[in-house]
């Protein structure tokens, strides 16, 4: 009678070591944009924050105002994150009441620069990263 034993060849293992190497490979693209994206949204958000501020400032006295934190009860560190922290200074084009804010990566990894832009008059925003 032949004593056959039960249990993976080395060649088999082998294959098996390649494939997961593969699987792994085509994983680590997909979570570091994730990880990007996680990381973006709060930038986003703090953006989102800043424009409301503007806007609440906008329609209290129909003037743009000064910076970011012109209003009293705003001060830089309501828009601190983790990741991002809005610049108090922006842009406003001439006659067309187009503002730009810019949210800047304060960890050093990278993942850009947004800037949104919005009209004072319509609402509407758009935010590019860079």
């Amino acid at each position: 009678m032949r004593n056959t034993r039960k249990g993976f060849t080395l060649i088999e293992l082998l294959i098996v070591v390649v494939i997961v190497g593969i699987l792994a490979l085509a994983a680590i693209p997909l979570i570091t944009s994730n990880t990007r994206d996680a990381r973006r949204a709060e930038g986003e958000q703090l953006l989102g924050s800043a424009r409301d501020a503007l806007r609440v400032e906008y329609s209290k006295t129909n003037t743009a105002p000064a910076s970011v934190f012109a209003p009293a009860s705003m001060t830089a560190a309501n828009f601190v994150g983790s990741y991002f922290k809005v610049n108090d200074a922006y842009g406003t084009a001439a006659g067309s009441f187009n503002v730009g804010i810019t949210a800047q990566n304060v960890t050093g990894t990278a993942d850009g620069t947004g800037t949104m832009s919005f009209y004072w008059t319509s609402g509407e925003s758009t935010i590019a990263w860079a």
